[in-house]
């Protein structure tokens, strides 16, 4: 399997590991549920799903064991890399949502833990969902989640530590609302044979107005678009607040 991607720098890959260790397995619990109602009661028992922006692959693996084909891309090497340690047998890409060729059509997609909220602005979210839409057979649901504004201000404006017995992560995090973007600015130690390596690491979110998500989906072909709040969706914890999932058809 090939995947074209836009030449990119990586500043996903310093921050995989600690994703990997601590955050990419704790939304998973919470989102499996959302996902199984929305997106897999739609489907058949095996059919083809794609993964988008599928990160360390926790949520990837799980859905492959529960029967489903399925294929993931993401733009960082080192996110991939520890996702076929978590996805152990599925087909993972190093590719940029925004040009990618995996010449194939799935059944199903989805993007989860605001994933999508990483792409830098409108027209770059455009240009992905009309790769998405390209990889899907006609009437097949993609579902994705985005943060809302509220959780930006509420999420984005402070700090925040995680500490275990070989990592230490320390994040302070801006929201900018002229911009709407936010900002976390890492610092993180990981020891590796009792020596401890720093890394520092910034990473960025975008709020992306709704009704221009909505726009840009229809105009990259998607119809049948249906908005949920997470909450509203099954999601209990400090993950729903201020989340809406995206269904759509294509």
């Amino acid at each position: 399997m090939r995947a074209n991607h836009i030449v990119r720098n990586n500043e996903y890959d310093p921050f995989a590991q600690f994703y990997n260790r601590h955050w990419g397995a704790d939304y998973r619990a919470e989102a499996l549920p959302v996902v199984e109602r929305l997106l897999l009661a739609r489907l058949k028992p095996r059919a083809s799903l794609l993964d988008v922006c599928c990160g360390t692959g926790q949520f990837t693996g799980t859905v492959h064991r529960l029967g489903y084909r399925i294929a993931g891309i993401d733009a960082s090497a080192r996110m991939i890399a520890f996702a076929r340690r978590n996805a152990v047998g599925v087909p993972l890409s190093v590719a940029d949502v925004r040009d990618f060729s995996l010449r194939r059509k799935f059944d199903g997609a989805y993007s989860i833990f605001e994933s999508l909220n990483h792409v830098p602005d409108i027209a770059g979210l455009a240009q992905a969902f009309v790769r998405i839409h390209k990889h899907l057979k006609p009437g097949a649901p993609f579902l994705f989640d985005l943060n809302r504004e509220d959780a930006f201000i509420l999420y984005w404006n402070t700090t925040d530590a995680v500490v275990d017995d070989a990592t230490v992560c320390v994040l302070r995090m801006e929201y900018d609302p002229l911009t709407a973007v936010g900002t976390c600015t890492a610092v993180g130690f990981h020891k590796a044979r009792n020596i401890w390596k720093r890394v520092d690491f910034t990473v960025r979110q975008t709020y992306h107005d709704h009704d221009a998500v909505e726009e840009a989906l229809r105009e990259a072909g998607f119809h049948d678009l249906t908005r949920y709040d997470a909450r509203d969706a099954g999601m209990t914890g400090a993950a729903g607040y201020a989340r809406t999932f995206f269904l759509a058809t294509a």
